[in-house]
């Protein structure tokens, strides 16, 4: 089944959200015993305050976009470490068999300095296997058991490095869910507490009335999109 992602209520910005739900919660404090004839109670108002807090608290998509970054950047220093021990095997393998020979080519090495991740991880998995296999016909030429380990062990840290750079990938588009789904129950509540006060002061007092006026302008484009989780 897909997964459906949710959808802001709102068209400011969510650190525009958090700013006026603070001043209005300074407004709702300072008119809390006419809001209590309206049945809004000090316990709504305190809950509304950390509900705000709560949502301010949660990490912003930015602090995921840079730590999906480092991953990232960690997964690329792995992917050239790889390719470039690889070199090395294949530099040896070469001085034995010309690289147009099938027994050059049982390695698979072709074209996977430009592979896809996958089948680059997989693919060393292949030259390990063979190395190993043959060692003996390439050892006179410098091809250890050493030299495999290292290869081999290095491709293992560029698998962790790919699942890194993928649970990153992840957080940040959960993590954007979330603020989603939280900043639309804080918008809720917002918008529900001040129509209480609008309707208190509607006539009254024209001054308190514009106090519990919500401005929900769309922010200008700044920075990338959240992917989806």
């Amino acid at each position: 089944m897909r997964q459906v992602h949710p959808v802001s209520l709102f068209n400011m910005a969510q650190s525009e959200l958090i700013t006026q739900c603070n001043d209005k919660h300074q407004v709702l404090v300072r008119d809390a015993d006419d809001l209590a004839k309206r049945g809004v109670t000090a316990k709504r108002v305190a809950d509304f305050e950390q509900q705000a807090q709560a949502f301010a608290a949660l990490p912003t998509d930015g602090e995921l976009d840079t730590a999906k970054q480092e991953a990232t950047d960690r997964k690329v220093a792995a992917h050239t470490k790889v390719v470039t021990q690889l070199q090395v095997v294949m530099g040896i393998v070469g001085t034995v068999n010309d690289p147009r020979t099938a027994s050059y080519k049982m390695f698979g090495s072709a074209g996977l300095d430009s592979a896809s991740d996958g089948d680059l991880y997989v693919g060393l998995l292949r030259a390990v296997r063979v190395g190993r296999a043959r060692l003996a016909t390439y050892a006179a030429a410098g091809l250890t058991p050493e030299l495999l380990n290292e290869l081999e062990d290095a491709n293992k840290k560029f698998l962790d490095r790919m699942d890194e750079q993928t649970d990153a990938e992840h957080d940040r588009g959960s993590a954007a869910d979330t603020r989603i789904v939280a900043g639309n129950a804080l918008y809720d509540e917002l918008i529900a507490l001040c129509a209480v006060g609008k309707a208190l002061y509607a006539t009254t007092d024209a001054r308190k009335y514009q106090d519990y006026v919500v401005t929900d302008t769309a922010a200008p484009p700044a920075g990338p999109t959240p992917p989806q989780a």
